[in-house]
């Protein structure tokens, strides 16, 4: 079964601009990654949500220390308001399988 993670990170005020662009940046490496089914990002323009799916915890284990997160970690560091909110969280199992699980 996938590992499923949801981030939420808030920059500090006025600093999502230069947040999106180290993303941006890191985002085709991130989704090239073994293991990775999905990383998507979405914003309300205030924070920055991320949506990881991972085939394994062996493949997000990996992905936490991969070339293109430290860089990008490294890069994003300073334009946080506060650590990242991270969960790893379990689908419930109903619904159609295309549109959820």
């Amino acid at each position: 079964m996938s590992i499923v993670v949801v981030a939420t990170i808030t920059p500090q005020d006025g600093k999502l601009p230069e947040l999106t662009a180290a993303f941006e940046e890191a985002t085709p490496l991130v989704q090239q990654e073994p293991g990775c089914e999905q990383y998507a990002l979405y914003s309300d323009g205030t924070v920055i949500v991320t949506i990881e799916r991972w085939e394994s915890r062996e493949a997000l284990d990996a992905h936490m220390t991969a070339p293109a997160v430290t860089a990008m970690l490294a890069r994003a560091g300073s334009l946080l308001a506060a650590a990242p909110e991270i969960r790893t969280i379990s689908a419930l199992g109903f619904g159609d399988a295309v549109k959820g699980d």
